[in-house]
């Protein structure tokens, strides 16, 4: 491989061979001897605690000005077969995987902070060798029924096109981003992947909100609560916070059907929709 590239292509197809994973999610880790094999050569942040972190999603990012075609084939093909297709009860490595592949290391884009939204503003995000990848991964979940990874894939996708739509004032980028939430809560119903049932609902409802477009957030905050009233499979403080979020919008900014919305939802038989009520001031 070309000298300026941080591992060789040998060692890049070693690393995804060990797995998509990341770092704190039991049972994932790689902690073994395979560490000093490489030595993470001089990747920021590949290593906390002695486990490597790149997941691999990190170093294939990196890689990707330097693969050809048919190396970049081979490296989908391998991500591929790394890639589950029942959903895991912990999506955490997943979702960390493919977000690294967008060279997003700082979990929630433009809705993290504004802080972060100002250093997104003064960079040059450039995420097109990341797409071209991430089609030809797409594909192959395509080609073999894979509808867990089309559906994380198509929130993944969503979640770009919202910083981009955000970041640009870009209309047509909102338009693409629902749709990409709408095609991966359709997914999620077809491999049973509970959880995606209602989350791509709830952060289409907040790059609404930071989109300052109260229509469309109040209405995928009432299909957050929708969804999660049938599927939010436990109260973990993950769900709770979401769930939050949506009630608390709700009751600012839709007064008229704030106490029937309450009605409905208040007295929910889904612990996690009880639970978050609960928490209301």
């Amino acid at each position: 491989m070309n000298e300026k590239s941080h591992i060789t292509y040998k060692e890049l197809l070693d690393l995804i061979s060990w797995g998509l994973f990341s770092m704190k999610v039991k049972g994932v880790q790689i902690v073994d001897g395979r560490l000093n094999q490489y030595a993470l050569k001089g990747i920021k942040n590949a290593c906390y605690n002695g486990i490597y972190v790149g997941s691999p999603g990190r170093d294939i990012y990196y890689m990707l000005p330097f693969l050809n075609e048919t190396q970049m084939e081979e490296v989908v093909d391998k991500v591929a077969d790394k890639f589950p297709k029942i959903p895991p009860d912990n999506h955490v490595n997943i979702g960390m995987f493919v977000r690294f592949l967008y060279g997003q290391f700082e979990k929630n884009g433009t809705l993290r902070s504004d802080k972060d939204l100002e250093r997104m503003q003064n960079e040059i995000i450039d995420w097109d060798s990341s797409r071209k990848f991430i089609k030809l991964l797409f594909n192959k979940m395509v080609s073999s029924d894979n509808f867990y990874g089309m559906c994380i894939l198509y929130e993944m996708e969503a979640h770009r096109l919202g910083d981009e739509a955000i970041l640009n004032s870009d209309s047509e980028k909102f338009v693409k981003m629902e749709e990409m939430y709408n095609k991966s809560v359709e997914f999620a119903h077809k491999c049973e992947s509970y959880k995606q049932m209602f989350t791509p609902y709830y952060w289409c409802f907040e790059y609404f909100k930071k989109g300052k477009n109260k229509n469309k957030a109040l209405e995928y905050s009432y299909l957050t609560m929708k969804n999660a009233e049938k599927y939010c499979p436990d109260a973990r403080p993950g769900y709770i916070s979401k769930l939050l979020s949506c009630i608390k919008y709700i009751k600012k900014y839709d007064k008229k059907n704030w106490k029937n919305f309450c009605k409905i939802y208040k007295n929910s038989k889904n612990k996690c929709v009880k639970n978050t009520f609960k928490k209301m001031k």
